[in-house]
């Protein structure tokens, strides 16, 4: 807080940090509609007969309205402005909740869940989008990390959610809950103004203006709104801009790291977890949903690990170290699953904890970061949202497919696959990913225009 009151005063200071801690609770919303349906799966198919498909469905269908809402936000963020995208997806984060909670079938219920993954694929993407384009750019990439926190922490609240709730069997209970965030996100975003680009993107100069008047020192205002001005001119790359030859590389890394983070098998812990640790033999729906809720806490916590040490350890060396942790202990994972002893209940758990680490502080949150970095101005808006929809529907394969390869392969079996997935995360990035620690954006794409192999674009 010292440093940033060094360059803002100490109220603007909390006023924009302010502002990046309510638009993140997109982000717990995020989190929390992803990671409830773990614990409230259990209870759904004593309300409803639910087959393996059905189950399946019931969990992926969130994810595959994500993918629509995240492939779609790019263009509407631009045009009805990243504050007014922000209040109606609060609005539709408490459609979705209410659908999910007062649902009578189970058709109705997946229409709830795909209703709250429209909600999260748009803010998955304008709410870093929000943030960023408010703080100042000595404190940007430390309040717009606070969004993937906000994520972790959201996964990691709804597992507790689900804990304390065990002994209602209420998932209608659990799904409510989210109608308190939804609303939080909705009072909050209509108090808070738009951002300075966007209303200068609208020619509404004089209220963008007032605002950067409100989140920075005066004597930075006037040479920031030329800046912005400035920016606006630059000509909006197409998508034939995205596929070009000259992009292809970068468009390459951002697809292989979106499609390889959920094709590692996180995702099935999030979602799955007490179905996981039930075939492990962990006894009673209390202790599987605690065991997944510590999974979510170490999740959050590695995030934030992830967050202070990026910097200086760098992007590359995080992903790789953190992907060979994570497919050695897959590997162990598989050997100690069917354990009958305490021991091995504990041990395989260990093994959990170390997977959801080495995926934490690698691909989990390096993915966001680096195709924030590697994509010409031009067109980083449109690649950003462009790769975060394949990953989503990426996210959905996994989510549709678990169960169904869960009893098919066995679970040992089942998680030796993703730790091959690991392996081959690992030599993709290895291979393919560049370092950009500490190397200027301009640089990169200097270097992509130069034709520069792809694993050296961040010399």
């Amino acid at each position: 807080m010292f440093e940033i009151s060094m360059v803002i005063s100490g109220k603007k200071s909390r006023f924009v940090n302010r502002v990046a801690f309510i638009a993140a609770v997109g982000g717990f919303l995020f989190g929390f509609d992803t990671g409830i349906i773990s614990g409230a799966l259990i209870f759904l198919q004593n309300t409803f007969a639910m087959s393996t498909l059905v189950k399946q469905v019931v969990v992926a269908s969130v994810v595959l309205g994500a993918f629509f809402g995240a492939i779609s936000s790019g263009r509407l963020a631009d045009y009805f402005g990243r504050r007014n995208m922000l209040i109606v997806t609060a609005l539709t984060f408490i459609l979705g909740t209410a659908v999910t909670t007062f649902t009578y079938n189970v058709e109705l219920l997946i229409v709830g869940r795909f209703i709250l993954g429209l909600a999260i694929g748009v803010s998955s993407y304008t709410v870093p989008l929000f943030i960023s384009e408010m703080a100042p750019p000595e404190t940007r990439g430390s309040l717009v990390l606070l969004n993937g926190i906000m994520i972790t922490g959201g996964e990691a609240i709804a597992f507790i959610v689900d804990y304390a709730l065990v002994p209602t069997h209420s998932w209608r209970l659990m799904f409510a809950t989210g109608f308190i965030p939804a609303v939080v996100l909705f009072v909050g975003m209509m108090i808070l103004p738009s951002t300075p680009r966007w209303l200068s993107l609208k020619e509404l100069h004089g209220e963008a203006h007032r605002v950067l008047k409100r989140i920075r020192n005066k004597k930075d205002v006037i040479d920031e709104l030329h800046e912005i001005r400035a920016s606006l001119l630059e000509k909006t790359g197409t998508w034939s801009v995205l596929f070009s030859k000259r992009v292809r590389p970068v468009l390459i890394i951002g697809l292989g790291l979106g499609i390889l983070q959920q094709f590692v098998g996180i995702n099935t812990v999030m979602y799955y977890g007490p179905f996981i640790f039930k075939a492990a033999g962990f006894q009673g729906a209390s202790a599987q949903i605690l065991a997944t809720f510590g999974l979510g806490v170490v999740n959050t916590i590695m995030s934030i690990v992830a967050v202070l040490i990026v910097d200086r350890a760098g992007r590359r060396r995080l992903l790789l170290i953190g992907l060979a942790v994570a497919t050695v202990s897959l590997g162990l994972v598989g050997l100690t699953f069917h354990s009958t002893t305490e021991l091995g209940h504990m041990l395989m758990l260990t093994c959990m904890i170390l997977y959801i680490a080495g995926y934490s502080i690698s691909i989990g949150s390096l993915f966001w970061l680096i195709i924030a970095e590697i994509y010409p101005l031009q067109i980083r808006g449109l690649a950003m949202s462009f790769v975060a929809g394949i990953q989503w529907l990426a996210n959905f394969l996994v989510a549709l497919t678990f169960l169904s390869i869960l009893n098919a392969f066995g679970a040992s079996n089942t998680l030796w696959l993703y730790g091959v997935m690991c392996i081959i995360a690992f030599l993709f990035s290895y291979f393919y990913v560049p370092e950009t620690s500490g190397v200027s954006l301009e640089q990169i794409e200097r270097n992509l225009d130069a034709k520069v192999p792809a694993r050296y674009l961040g010399r």
